[in-house]
């Protein structure tokens, strides 16, 4: 009895760890990459969701939902990046700041706490008329954009600007001394990282049928976790 119900958690678990694998993949460049402690995520992946929901409602085609979603992201990040590199707020102080004004973004946007999108069509309408089981296209669609996500990831990594961001992490004075803008490859990296979260928060919005100010919460431990434990298993 425990193995069936084991069993069956499986497709909903894979299913919901590649949707969130997005959210790991932000954080990773951010904390690990930039070494910038950024809290936005609690505030970032509700965006993507608030955004999608609400143009998606609105009667935007989903593609361009999700697409505005993601630049959605990428601003706010950069928020965090300018408040940091310009105003010379302490880079823990200015994730809290952005994430707390997030919050009040989100509410306006969606203009209610909640938005359903149960009987409207979404990027993932078609994939659910198939005639299969829901999870077997589900998965499929979710592991391909976090891999397709991971592979322009270091290819960018690999770039002279991807460098220069991970130079940027390990010595900002060295990097600095050879005429690199450290100030703008740290706004563009969190610009990136959170665009990657706010990806993942409208596609997972879509997964469930609704985007909720709150889903953010605890988002950041949550991937906090993944990447320790990810580190763990393959060393």
């Amino acid at each position: 009895m425990l193995l069936t119900t084991f069993l069956r958690t499986i497709p909903v678990s894979l299913e919901q760890g590649l949707a969130y694998a997005l959210v790991a993949l932000g954080i990773v460049i951010s904390f690990r990459i930039l070494s910038f402690p950024d809290l936005t995520v609690d505030g970032s992946f509700p965006l993507g969701a608030a955004v999608v929901a609400r143009l998606i409602t609105e009667g935007v085609p989903p593609i361009w939902s999700v697409a505005a979603a993601v630049a959605a992201g990428f601003l706010a990040g950069c928020g965090t990046g300018y408040l940091n590199t310009k105003l010379k707020i302490n880079s823990l102080l200015s994730g809290i700041l952005m994430m707390t004004i997030l919050y009040s973004v989100n509410l306006r946007i969606m203009g209610r706490s909640n938005i359903q999108l149960l009987t409207v069509d979404t990027l993932l309408t078609p994939l659910e008329n198939l005639q299969v089981d829901r999870f077997i296209p589900m998965i499929a669609f979710f592991f391909v954009v976090s891999v397709g996500v991971k592979i322009a990831t270091d290819l960018f990594l690999h770039t002279q600007a991807g460098f220069s961001m991970r130079a940027t992490g390990d010595n900002e004075q060295m990097i600095r001394s050879l005429g690199v803008n450290t100030d703008n490859v740290t706004v563009f990296g969190l610009g990136l990282s959170n665009a990657y979260v706010a990806l993942s928060g409208a596609l997972v919005a879509q997964g469930q049928g609704f985007a909720d100010v709150g889903m953010g919460i605890g988002m950041i431990v949550a991937g906090l976790a993944s990447i320790i434990i990810g580190e763990s298993i393959l060393g």
